[in-house]
């Protein structure tokens, strides 16, 4: 709760500091814009244990985003968005403001969604074209979802061009946040320890405790067929509490790691290739840890209708499986939106096949 006041106070005090600046500019006219959605989702997996159901339906989001662009310079910006069981600090996702000094060079201020990986901005429902988010990005082993931090970022060149962003600041440790009516998303890898009798996983406390980190990314792009990018995301030394089934019991050991990843994105009239490759330099307690993730997506919009397909493979130590999805996207306007997808999880151990349908309301 402390983050959510120091923020609203930034943005309370930018407003007060820049009304000199916006009485000045008569010729701008301030933008306004309130959007949100609604978004259910009915979930099915043919062969989970442990879970008290292997198919369910109901609220998987409810997004309200809200941005002010008092002048060409300056866009304050909040989404708050609901999903089932998280805390209030976890639903309120941004809280920023930007200062854009020119095209090349601006700063940010606040909470915003970590942006090194280009799915992780697809975050939001109506944004993404699959109802689930590639393994790497929903598990958040990699990188958060977002963090209260200050961002420099701009962009140089037209036709061919280099963007680049670097922040710092603190976020919120969440390893495996459950999300889907079924709440096995983000829960895939917790999910496959216990079915092999991991010798070790990350205890539930680890989601009460925070971080600091830097990080940043360069992203060269032609026009809008070819975007190809680099990351690196630098978390400060910490304490993590790893439990230890066969003992019952929880130790605290030190880790220390650096990730980096690497993005491209093909776009050629309506088909779209995209990829992501990323590895943790993850130590712990003295031992490297293996922690690696990938996927690449195909999609081409006819239409209303956007069919696709994706290929994941994760690693996160004992545990390494792959996850096939297919399925296809119907948007027959901006309001409505209708996902349907299958998925196939391979694993040695056990092979897991799931349903997912969403409908999605926008305003």
């Amino acid at each position: 709760m402390k983050s959510i006041r120091l923020q609203l106070m930034i943005v309370l005090a930018c407003i007060m500091f820049q009304g000199n600046v916006i009485n000045a500019q008569d010729q701008w006219e301030a933008q306004k814009r309130f959007t949100g959605y609604i978004s259910t989702e009915f979930d099915y997996f043919n062969k989970l244990t442990g879970y008290q159901d292997n198919y369910n339906v109901n609220l998987a989001e409810a997004g309200l985003l809200a941005s002010y662009k008092p002048t060409q310079d300056i866009t304050f910006k909040m989404v708050f968005v609901y999903r089932p069981e998280f805390s209030i600090d976890e639903m309120l996702n941004e809280a920023n403001v930007q200062y854009d000094f020119s095209e090349k060079v601006g700063i940010k201020v606040g909470r915003f969604l970590t942006p090194l990986s280009p799915m992780n901005t697809y975050y939001y429902a109506p944004v993404n074209t699959s109802s689930t988010l590639p393994v790497l990005v929903s598990n958040h082993e990699f990188f958060p979802l977002n963090m209260d931090a200050i961002s420099i970022n701009g962009s140089l060149g037209e036709n061919l061009s280099l963007s680049y962003n670097l922040f710092a600041g603190g976020y919120h440790n969440t390893t495996w946040m459950t999300t889907g009516a079924v709440g096995f998303f983000g829960d895939e890898v917790a999910y496959y320890k216990e079915l092999i009798n991991s010798t070790y996983t990350v205890d539930d406390s680890y989601g009460e405790t925070h971080n600091l980190a830097l990080g940043g990314n360069v992203r060269l792009a032609y026009q809008d067929y070819i975007k190809i990018g680099m990351s690196v995301f630098k978390p400060k030394k910490e304490d993590i509490p790893v439990y230890l089934p066969a003992l019952d019991v929880t130790q605290h050991l030190k880790a220390e790691k650096i990730t980096y990843g690497f993005d491209f994105n093909f776009s050629l009239n309506n088909t779209k290739l995209i990829g992501e490759i990323w590895n943790s330099d993850l130590n712990v307690d003295g031992k490297d840890v293996d922690l690696k993730g990938s996927f690449i997506q195909l999609s081409q919009s006819i239409n209303r209708f956007t069919p696709f397909v994706r290929y994941e493979d994760q690693t996160t130590n004992d545990i390494e499986f792959q996850r096939y999805t297919g399925g296809v996207m119907f948007k027959p306007s901006f309001e409505s939106t209708l996902k349907m997808e299958y998925l196939h999880y391979n694993h040695e151990v056990q092979n897991i096949d799931g349903l997912v349908i969403s409908l999605i309301y926008s305003f």
